[in-house]
């Protein structure tokens, strides 16, 4: 009979993603992972492999966690702009920091560099983006955004503001990154809000 996991895969991946957003991938080892969980280092070797097949874990377990992310973000709140606006900023707060923030950033250029992580990076952006865009049609249909931009490009233009605003305060960090996050995609959605006119369909 095979001896029971004593430490879940999740507790693992839990203690590995705080690490990354401490130290960075480049200073990221098993051995600090392991550490942080209450682990050995070959613990994690056996369960993931490698220290890149464990970031392909961590990707993985990003994607799953977005749908429900967003929709616990909306909880409670009545109208499909507000919901819309929760959406946008939604994992803000764990990067509302200077380190955590660029080493989030870091994060990604090593996704940029691998296929599967490529790939898993743009499933997690298509889903927040069709995400937005459902919610984006709903707000016009109310009546709470202009219709001048179809839904799908109100999506890109908000993920566009809120990564765009990740880079920038990673490199100057002045203030709050939520507070900065919230005060430009709040100038955006006014401005959304305010279209009237189809100025074109553009291009997806």
């Amino acid at each position: 009979m095979a001896r029971p996991r004593v430490i879940d895969d999740e507790r693992l991946l839990a203690a590995a993603q705080e690490v990354l957003f401490e130290c960075g991938p480049a200073n990221f080892t098993l051995q600090r992972a392991a550490a942080r969980a209450g682990a050995s280092a070959a613990t994690l070797i056996k369960r993931f492999g490698s220290k890149q097949r464990l970031f392909v874990e961590l990707d993985r377990r990003w994607v799953a966690s977005i749908e429900p992310g967003l929709v616990a973000a909306e909880a409670g709140l009545g109208s499909p702009l507000a919901r819309l606006r929760a959406a946008a900023l939604w994992g803000f707060d764990d990067l509302d920091s200077p380190g955590n923030t660029a080493n989030a950033l870091a994060t990604l250029a090593v996704d940029l560099q691998d296929d599967t992580m490529r790939r898993l990076l743009a499933e997690g952006w298509l889903i927040i983006e069709e995400h937005l865009a459902a919610l984006a049609a709903q707000a016009i249909a109310a009546g709470e955004l202009g219709g001048g931009r179809p839904p799908w490009q109100v999506a890109r233009i908000l993920l566009a503001t809120a990564e765009g605003t990740r880079l920038t305060w990673c490199v100057r960090p002045v203030g709050s990154l939520v507070e900065r996050a919230t005060a430009d995609l709040d100038v955006v959605l006014a401005a959304l809000a305010a279209v009237s006119t189809d100025d074109g369909p553009g291009q997806r």
